[in-house]
């Protein structure tokens, strides 16, 4: 039979976190797992039964016969991250007066020393969202683990502004606090995991890594994980934050174009092409820049900052963003004899990309929370 690592009885450690393990016909060690759990002080454990076959009701049975204990039950498989919303909302009403869970796999993944590791680090920082990561350098690690975690944290990275070692890691600590939120959170299967990691970002929550065992058992035969299925939505997911952005830049790039349009071939069409193009450029790109500001202040990078700084830094970048623009317009005009409106299209959606980096990054940056490797640099 297979065996979680780590069973054997150490110190106990003081932890005020449960414990909460998502299970789908789980192994049979599961059961010894929670037992270790206990015994190294974790005050309570709560495992979801998932829609399970009946089959692996005994192992359920003796789980909940365990003092400090809990075993809630889909009837029928409604996902990961169904079965998790459904636990927080237990801890909400039962034990809220936890500082917060530990979230685990009933797939041997976990050891119950980085269980422990995980709980302590989120006594110790209440206000974070505590990562348990792997290394994917390992010669155990699946080929479809490692590239499929090397994909997601480059996206990760790029369209949400933090470097997270390990986007796919189950093993996660998570304040009391942060749980409400969560319970709202869309998504019930895998994918619900990378929404946390996004709303985590929309939400200002700060993350903290812990460094865990890379551990699979029989090339990680015993995930639910589908590749088609799940990874999908994932991707789909984690694009979410560039599609939004790519809304509301059509939206205002809408009113910018028309704008150009109006008064370069209209309102200023007796100034001399350099003067007409840079004064149609700032207006039309103040008159959609007002807008612009709001919506991605508020629905693209969810800034909470203050209004006046992140306004300052917009329009100081608005306005190199302009000066590139008209340039890139007006040197390419010379050479390409076609209407300079057009030009400005293609040239703005290349610019697009590289905005969305700097806002991101810089005008709406996150003065707040700390990217997962800064942590340990403090």
């Amino acid at each position: 039979m297979m065996q979680f690592l780590n069973m054997k009885s150490q110190k106990t450690i003081r932890v005020n976190s449960a414990v909460i393990i998502p299970a789908l016909n789980p192994i049979l060690a599961l059961t010894d797992f929670v037992r270790a759990l206990l015994e190294r002080g974790v005050p309570k454990v709560i495992v979801v039964n998932d829609g399970s076959d009946s089959s692996y009701n005994p192992i359920f049975h003796e789980i909940e016969q365990m003092e400090h204990c809990t075993v809630l039950v889909h009837e029928v498989n409604r996902g990961k991250g169904k079965a998790l919303k459904t636990a927080f909302t237990y801890i909400i009403e039962h034990y809220s007066y936890l500082d917060g869970v530990v979230t685990a796999d009933a797939d041997g993944q976990h050891t119950v020393e980085d269980v422990c590791k995980i709980a302590e680090r989120l006594s110790l920082k209440e206000n974070s969202l505590v990562l348990g990561v792997r290394n994917f350098k390992e010669s155990n690690v699946p080929l479809r683990s490692y590239m499929g975690n090397l994909m997601t944290g480059f996206l990760f990275q790029s369209l949400y502004g933090y470097n997270l070692q390990d986007t796919q890691t189950g093993l996660r600590g998570i304040p009391i606090r942060e749980l409400i939120w969560m319970v709202e959170t869309s998504g019930e299967r895998y994918d619900y995991e990378i929404n946390v990691l996004i709303k985590a970002r929309h939400h200002k929550v700060s993350f903290s890594t812990v460094p865990i065992q890379t551990v699979y058992f029989d090339n990680n035969s015993g995930s639910h994980f589908s590749t088609v299925r799940d990874a999908i939505p994932i991707f789909l997911r984690l694009s979410s934050g560039l599609i939004q952005y790519s809304g509301a830049t059509i939206v205002t790039g809408f009113i910018d174009i028309a704008g150009f349009f109006v008064l370069n071939s209209i309102i200023l069409a007796n100034l001399s092409a350099p003067v007409r193009i840079l004064l149609s450029t700032g207006i039309a790109r103040f008159m959609s820049s007002i807008l612009n500001f709001f919506m991605n202040r508020r629905i693209i990078f969810a800034d909470k900052g203050k209004l006046v700084s992140s306004a300052v830094r917009y329009y100081i970048w608005a306005i190199i963003l302009m000066i590139i623009s008209s340039s890139l317009v007006y040197t390419i005009s010379l050479f390409w004899g076609i209407n300079e409106s057009i030009i400005k299209l293609i040239i703005d959606i290349a610019l697009g990309f590289l905005s969305y980096q700097v806002q991101l990054r810089w005008v709406f940056r996150d003065t707040e929370s700390i990217d997962a490797n800064d942590y340990f640099s403090r």
